[in-house]
């Protein structure tokens, strides 16, 4: 099977240009942050193993309180369902070097940022926000940059070569096809991409223009939605209607 990876890049910015446009710049910046941080990782890959060092500690210290019958059941559902196999008295692991780790993190990361961003600027009458012209204009380009960094980190994770203990080639279960191309085969299936970019968002200084530009746009939205006032000597914190949105 081809995937046209040029093709997909264009599908998945056009989709997050248009779910930015719906949700507005402000929602969309969280997303960005999050991002950010994962883009952060490939770029130390020191500071990567650590985070998944401590998110290791957690798994360990909560499969440890949970009682036998239930780590059973999540045993099972994990081998069962989600095809992760655990030791047999052991905790789930995040291994750092292994792409499929990072692509869940990015999963997880992207789940947490849409919870936050519907939590903290809720959308519909009553207290909730709607979303100006002005706001889905800045949506729909901070959705592209989304998009756009979400389509090169799962390439980054398939490659695997910025990862954490990894030698800097690609993994024995992804060859280069040529053209532009790379092919990951398993047991069962092969999955050529096709029309793939040379340059990726760790070349030279880029991932640091999209750190430090997400990072001003993290400030921009704290900035436009977080005020702090001072009255009679005491200091209030005060939420504000972000720039392109307007209350019901």
């Amino acid at each position: 099977m081809e995937i046209n990876w040029t093709v997909l890049t264009y599908v998945v910015v056009g989709l997050f240009i248009l779910n930015g446009f719906f949700r507005g710049w402000w929602k969309e910046a969280i997303s960005t942050v999050f991002l950010v941080i994962l883009v952060f990782f490939l770029q130390q890959p020191g500071v990567a193993q650590t985070f998944t060092d401590i998110i290791n500690n957690i798994l360990n210290a909560i499969w440890g309180i949970l009682p036998s019958g239930l780590v059973e059941l999540f045993r099972s559902i994990l081998e069962n369902v989600l095809g992760v196999r655990t030791a047999a008295n052991g905790a789930i692991q995040a291994d750092p070097g292994n792409g499929t780790t990072w692509l869940i993190f990015l999963i997880l990361f992207m789940a947490v940022a849409s919870l936050i961003g519907r939590s903290s600027l809720p959308y519909g009458p009553g207290n909730g926000f709607a979303v100006r012209p002005i706001g889905s204009i800045l949506g729909g380009l901070v959705g592209g940059l989304n998009g756009l960094i979400i389509i090169n980190l799962v390439r980054e994770y398939l490659d695997g070569r910025n990862l954490p203990g990894s030698s800097g080639t690609l993994p024995t279960e992804i060859t280069m096809a040529g053209q532009g191309g790379a092919r990951v085969a398993s047991s069962g299936i092969s999955v050529q991409a096709t029309q793939v970019p040379d340059f990726t968002i760790l070349d030279s200084f880029l991932p640091w223009i999209i750190i430090i530009g997400g990072l001003l746009i993290f400030w921009a939205a704290l900035t436009n939605r977080i005020g702090i006032s001072s009255k009679d000597g005491f200091r209030k914190v005060d939420y504000r209607e972000p720039f392109g949105y307007r209350k019901y």
